[in-house]
């Protein structure tokens, strides 16, 4: 079996943060672990989805990425938000589908707040 390339955007939000850490001590010998931010492309674009999964080839994905804003950013253009999220995950579906992704694994969220 080959090294698993793991494609996590949103990497340097809340939940990647914490799943990068756990990893500094669990991470498998043969995973390559990739954490995106939106500095890396975006997500709303097709063609930047499909340059990053070219340029990366993941056979996991980890979806994490999000328009988020708080609370009242939420509640003054929830259908805005809404409808980014859904695009920047047909976008990864898209793209995943036509890289042959084994696993796709989408946990979104607008509004999150840390302890």
């Amino acid at each position: 079996m080959g090294k698993e390339v793991i494609l996590v955007t949103g990497g340097s939000g809340l939940v990647g943060k914490g799943i990068e850490m756990v990893l500094e001590t669990e991470k498998l010998p043969d995973e390559e672990w990739i954490f995106l931010s939106s500095k890396d492309g975006n997500l709303l674009s097709e063609s930047d989805t499909e340059r990053i999964f070219s340029k990366y080839q993941p056979t996991m994905v980890l979806h994490l990425a999000a328009q988020v804003g708080g609370l009242f950013a939420n509640m003054k253009a929830n259908c805005d938000f809404l409808r980014n999220n859904m695009k920047m995950n047909d976008n990864i579906l898209a793209a995943s589908h036509k890289y042959n992704v084994k696993k796709v694994v989408s946990c979104l969220s607008t509004c999150i707040f840390p302890d």
